[in-house]
């Protein structure tokens, strides 16, 4: 498109080709110039003036938004600098990219759970399997998914309705090895008037208080001594012999924890869970011990569970047939998630009858025994 620039008011035609020099040519424009009617291209096709004709506000980086008309903003809180754009509120319907500098995330507006491989994880945690689990330590353990306090064993404390409590009967008896009191040992005592522990030597307990009160011991020899209503009581159910430092109980005993420091005996039976498996995936429960697995109708997986929540456990797995007339019957096949067993992927059985026992010892399982093939 090519036009003629004069002084003074001229009729703008883009059909006068005899005035026109170059259409290509610069040309210097001085003055002021007022178009009067259509602003058109030389095929008389009209050139739209533009659409925002006023812009308000201003601020460095602001970005331009439209109002309305020929009107545009450019806002004070909404700003780019060509990497950050910032703003005080956003709605969108989806993000996408990195969040490394979102905060104050409402936990409960998630949509899904949260793997735990996706969380940073500070002293005290571990994933496992994607779980979020506690990574106990001196002084905490885990009894079925819930962080306790590791109570030493005869340590004179005992869990109760997950409170630490003390227990009397949780420690040794103070004349193994011949010990026994003296005037210098410390007991605590509490201070009703105070209404607080306090502790006293027995010496001080004795002459102050037990030679008014003390009563008498009763039952027969080696009779194990306890309060009863008024005074003491006895059982011949429960003696100790002190020359062969032997407790006779002739009941039940119920404890939380038991160690054995050397050679141990019994007398009867032991008891553990046996469980049969039909089903050609198991995983391992923590109630179980022997596990029967019946592959006379299909071939059966079983699934370890994870060698560091199980320090010490035994896993005995047998293959059976309940089909007595078929020959042969289907693979089983025992397996872990995390590492090896022994130094196999896995340990598989196939004759009838055969049997493998298994042992943790907080990193991996090991084979400790094993008959058939």
């Amino acid at each position: 498109m090519a036009y003629n620039v004069l002084d003074g008011t001229v009729d703008y035609s883009t059909t006068q080709h005899t005035e026109i020099v170059d259409a290509h040519a610069n040309q210097e424009i001085r003055g002021t110039k007022i178009i009067v009617g259509n602003l058109v291209d030389t095929d008389g096709r009209a050139i739209v003036p533009p659409a925002i004709t006023k812009v308000e506000g201003g601020a460095k980086n602001a970005v331009i938004t439209f109002q309305e008309g020929t009107s545009a903003k450019a806002e004070f809180n909404l700003t780019f600098d060509g990497e950050t754009l910032v703003t005080r509120h956003v709605r969108a319907t989806s993000f996408e990219g990195l969040g490394e500098k979102l905060r104050n995330l409402p936990p409960d507006q998630f949509s899904g759970p949260i793997n735990a491989r996706d969380l940073k994880l500070g002293p005290g945690l571990k994933n496992v399997r994607n779980d979020l689990q506690v990574d106990t330590g001196p002084g905490l353990t885990t009894v079925d998914g819930e962080l306790s306090i590791d109570v030493t064993p005869k340590g004179g404390l005992r869990l109760n309705a997950g409170r630490v409590g003390v227990d009397p009967k949780n420690c040794t008896t103070i004349d193994v090895e011949g010990q026994n009191l003296s005037d210098d040992d410390v007991v605590m005592v509490h201070d009703v008037s105070r209404g607080e522990l306090r502790n006293t030597t027995l010496s001080n307990l004795y002459a102050s208080y037990l030679t008014a009160k003390i009563p008498s011991s009763v039952g027969p020899v080696n009779s194990i001594q306890f309060k009863a209503r008024s005074g003491f009581k006895a059982s011949p159910d429960l003696t100790y012999n002190p020359s062969s430092r032997v407790l006779n109980v002739d009941g039940t005993i119920v404890a939380d924890a038991l160690q054995v420091s050397g050679r141990t005996s019994f007398e009867g039976g032991i008891a553990a869970n046996i469980h049969t498996v039909t089903e050609p995936v198991y995983k391992v429960a923590t109630t179980d011990h022997t596990l029967l697995c019946d592959t006379a109708r299909t071939k059966i997986l079983v699934t370890l569970p994870p060698a560091c929540n199980n320090p010490g456990r035994v896993l005995v797995v047998k293959k059976i047939d309940s089909d007595i007339y078929k020959l042969k019957s289907h693979l089983l096949t025992i397996t872990v998630e995390e590492g090896k067993i022994d130094f196999k992927d896995t340990v598989e059985m196939k004759m009838t009858y055969s049997a493998a026992s298994f042992q943790s010892d907080g990193v991996k399982w090991w084979i400790i025994g094993k008959t058939g093939s």
